[in-house]
Formats: C-alpha cells, structure tokens, sequence
C-alpha cells in the first residue's frame, strides 16, 4: 500500500480544518445572510424582516472584527483545540549522544510514539509539515525551544531518496533539528497515523 493511502482520514481532516479560517466562514455566513434578506425583500415578508436584518447586521459587524483582529488567522482546527482540548501529552523516549558528529544529541521514542500532522504536496509525492502546534507540543514537553515554520520533507529539496521521511530546520536555537517521520499503528484500533520516531539536534548534519 503506498503512503498516499496509508495516510488516515484523520490526517486529511485535520488538514482541511487547518485551512478553513473564521474569516472564511463569516463571509460564507454574510453572503447567506445577504441573500436570505434580499428575499425577504422581494417577496416582501415582512415578518421576517427584522430577523433577517439583525442576522445580516450580526454576521457584517462580526465578519469586520475578526478581520481587523489577531483572530483572522484563527481556524477551524484552532477552535476545536480550544473547545475539546487534547490530553495532556505523555512522551517516552531516550536520549544518546554521540560527539564523533559534531556533537549530535538523538532523541529516540518508544511506544506509543507522538502523532504529528503532515501535508500532501500537489503531486502527491513528498509530505510537508505546515502546521508546527504538534511539533511544538512535543518539544516543550521535551523542554526544548519551539520551530517557528513549518518544513519540507528533506527528500524533497536534496532530491536523495535516502532524505525521505526527514524534515531539517537549520536555524534552529541549538543548532540543526532534524526531525524523523515513519507510519505507525495503534494496536487496538488497527488504524495507522504519521508519527515521530526520532529528534536529532547537532551542529553538523551529514547528507
């Protein structure tokens, strides 16, 4: 089965809800709204003018806040992390140390690994991080500074298939993080998801 398919729906979900902004959702709110009042309009229903212009006047002044607001960039993934928060994250890992490459520090996890999101490009052939909240989540916990962007899969911008699964931020505080990605499956539900498997911080990354 190719990666394409083996990526969960949960994956897919979560990506399309990372797209989707409050902003977008209040226009598609304003226009309904619009053309809800219009129709009162013409067919001249009055009982429902009132309604129909306090929903046009709710979704406008809304939709004008949010614009002019840190908000804006709020989306739906973001809302439903607010509403039904995740567990409390619980890592198991172990850390080795090998100062022969330039002093590299590896973090390896055990069972059960960290889920992390990951976003199919266009040609349906490498798998980028764009959403940095997991990777952060499990970097405070491991007490080490956050990444401030997202990455593409190494293999990607080397073109060395051995650089697959592999995502590098060379401006990383404590030198260049290389984070490790492979399929994982829970053994009660059977399902598969993308995970991490490796952290590796060092001041040489050997290609």
């Amino acid at each position: 089965m190719c990666e394409s398919q083996i990526l969960g729906k949960n994956d897919k979900m979560q990506d399309i809800l990372r797209q989707i902004t409050l902003v977008n959702i209040l226009s598609v709110m304003l226009l309904i709204a619009s053309i809800w009042l219009l129709v009162i309009i013409v067919q001249k229903k009055t009982g429902y003018m009132f309604r129909g212009m306090v929903f046009f006047l709710f979704c406008l002044l809304a939709l004008i806040y949010f614009q002019q607001s840190e908000a804006k960039k709020h989306t739906l993934s973001d809302v439903r992390y607010a509403l039904f928060p995740k567990r409390s994250l619980t890592l198991n890992y172990h850390v080795a140390e090998d100062s022969r490459t330039g002093t590299v520090v590896r973090y390896v996890f055990d069972d059960p690994k960290p889920r992390i999101p990951i976003s199919m490009d266009r040609d349906g052939k490498y798998f980028h991080i764009t959403n940095i909240t997991a990777i952060n989540e499990i970097l405070a916990q491991m007490k080490l500074p956050p990444v401030k962007k997202g990455a593409k899969e190494l293999s990607s911008i080397t073109g060395n298939i051995s650089h697959k699964n592999l995502y590098r931020w060379d401006d990383y505080p404590r030198g260049i993080l290389v984070l490790e990605r492979s399929i994982c499956k829970n053994r009660q539900t059977l399902d598969s998801f993308n995970c991490l498997i490796a952290v590796t911080i060092g001041k040489k990354y050997r290609e």
